[in-house]
């Protein structure tokens, strides 16, 4: 590693090196960033690794992205992550794209049969046999200045992922697997790029499946009021409503402040700021007619449908170890489940999954269930 990072602090020293990163063959990324009071990653630094050296930009002296969001979109030029979930959210924050093409060291450890969600740490260990320092994961990233511990850290993020993609890349093209590694990539671009239907976000609370009619009418309105609300006021979804406040409510239907202040899961500040607000929105879905109530959450599998599920969540951990990746990559549990209750693949295992997993497990699901 080059133990001189190079800041990136204005719009022209950006575009300067933007345009020369144009004719790397890949570079390393990660992001630094806030996000303990707000709805959004507040943006602290942005990392980029050349194989060479390694650069910070300052999100808070750079305002002009334009010349990123071209890069970021240039096919010639590979994107190497680690675990690149939230900072693919903050690039479509902060920039309005994803990268691509994106490969994700995480997955193609795991699509390389060197275990499931791996640290940076540890996977450099394995392929590098260095040892990464991480002793500033919570630092405040937004307050300047930086120190030099915390620089010295942000650059050790990128500084051996383009060795490691070059191992792994050899792996998987030996293994015939490089082209999953590519797939997986495509699909967390697209996913990050996909923001939660606010009217549909009541179907993430697996714990509502147990209201019925009006009750679940009013979970969806709440859990869409707070959807918008945290997004409008960039607030953590939590300090609006819990998702056991959300059910609690739904399940009690109050009308009233007092029937409020009496729920034991709200606090009297929420009652107080939101209290007219939450009557209000339980009021309009009680007075919604039934043919316009939402579909119900959907509820476990039933028990006698065990053993069908422990099936075929055998055969997927059967060909996983054939493969020597992990079972939860290859068909998760939801998957399964999604296979015996409608009968036809998720989309979870489509593509790579299909030819190799998929297609198996959807004539097992038909089989025993009849």
């Amino acid at each position: 590693m080059n133990a001189d990072a190079i800041d990136i602090v204005d719009n022209d020293q950006l575009a300067d090196c933007a345009s020369r990163w144009r004719a790397c063959p890949l570079l390393a990324l990660d992001t630094e960033f806030v996000r303990e009071t707000t709805f959004y990653p507040i943006p602290g630094l942005i990392q980029v690794g050349d194989g060479v050296r390694q650069y910070l930009i300052d999100p808070l002296r750079v305002d002009d992205w334009s010349p990123l969001r071209e890069l970021f979109q240039a096919p010639a030029v590979a994107k190497v992550l680690h675990s690149g979930g939230e900072d693919l959210e903050l690039c479509n924050r902060l920039f309005g794209v994803a990268p691509a093409p994106l490969f994700d060291t995480q997955i193609g450890a795991a699509l390389a049969g060197f275990g499931f969600s791996l640290s940076y740490q540890a996977l450099v260990q394995t392929c590098l046999g260095v040892t990464v320092e991480k002793d500033h994961t919570r630092s405040d990233w937004v307050a300047r200045p930086l120190s030099a511990a915390q620089r010295h850290y942000a650059a050790l993020d990128v500084a051996y992922l383009p060795a490691v993609f070059a191992q792994l890349a050899e792996r998987l093209g030996a293994l015939g697997r490089l082209d999953w590694w590519q797939e997986e990539g495509r699909r967390s671009a697209a996913a990050s790029r996909e923001a939660v239907d606010p009217e549909r976000y009541y179907l993430k609370l697996g714990a509502g499946w147990r209201l019925r009619g009006a009750q679940v009418a009013v979970l969806q309105r709440l859990c869409a009021w707070r959807e918008r609300e945290a997004r409008a006021r960039d607030v953590p979804r939590g300090r609006l409503l819990k998702d056991a406040q959300c059910i609690e409510l739904a399940q009690r239907l109050p009308h009233t402040l007092g029937q409020l202040a009496a729920v034991p899961e709200l606090t009297p500040q929420q009652v107080r700021r939101e209290g007219m607000t939450w009557l209000e929105l339980i009021e309009t879905a009680q007075a919604a007619p039934e043919d316009g109530w939402p579909e119900p959450v959907p509820a476990p599998l039933p028990r006698e449908w065990g053993e069908r599920l422990k099936r075929l969540r055998q055969l997927a951990q059967a060909r996983a170890e054939a493969l020597h990746i992990p079972p939860e990559l290859l068909a998760r549990k939801r998957d399964c489940e999604h296979l015996l209750r409608a009968g036809e693949l998720p989309e979870g295992l489509m593509g790579w999954r299909q030819a190799v997993i998929g297609d198996e497990l959807l004539a097992l699901a038909r089989e025993i269930s009849g």
